[in-house]
């Protein structure tokens, strides 16, 4: 095998991983906006992760392992977690495919209780815009 061949399943393996984590930061920052992770979302949360082709190539215990990791850096402090999940979602904005799916994951998190909140309005409005979506195209009038 060519170095080359290596080199390109190497990047493919990075943007796969950045990804993966740009989908939970985002999912854990929107559950997270209205300070607390509601049931209904924590559930729709597991179940959409679980069934993500993305995400297929990861093992349940790395999920939950980030899902934990991220929840706990934005629960600790919403602010300083919030730079930090920003910067994993900003890490994929480049790929529109990539970011169509990190912003309708999250979006669906959102809507996981039946109700966008206010803050999680805004935290989506954020992703969206880091993401260079317009938000007009998935419902959302900001």
């Amino acid at each position: 095998m060519g170095f080359l061949s290596k080199l390109g399943r190497s990047a493919k393996s990075v943007a796969k991983q950045n990804v993966f984590e740009a989908i939970i930061a985002a999912s854990v920052l929107v559950a997270c906006a209205d300070g607390e992770i509601e049931k209904k979302e924590s559930e729709k949360l597991e179940k959409m992760l679980a069934n993500n082709d993305s995400l297929s190539s990861f093992k349940k215990t790395d999920i939950q392992r980030l899902v934990a990791k991220y929840s706990g850096t934005v629960e600790t402090d919403f602010r300083m977690g919030k730079i930090k999940m920003m910067k994993e979602i900003e890490d994929i904005a480049e790929n529109p495919i990539d970011a169509e799916e990190v912003f309708v994951t999250a979006l669906s998190i959102a809507e996981a209780d039946g109700d966008i909140e206010p803050k999680e309005l805004e935290v989506l409005t954020e992703i969206g815009r880091i993401l260079g979506l317009n938000l007009k195209d998935y419902g959302i009038n900001a």
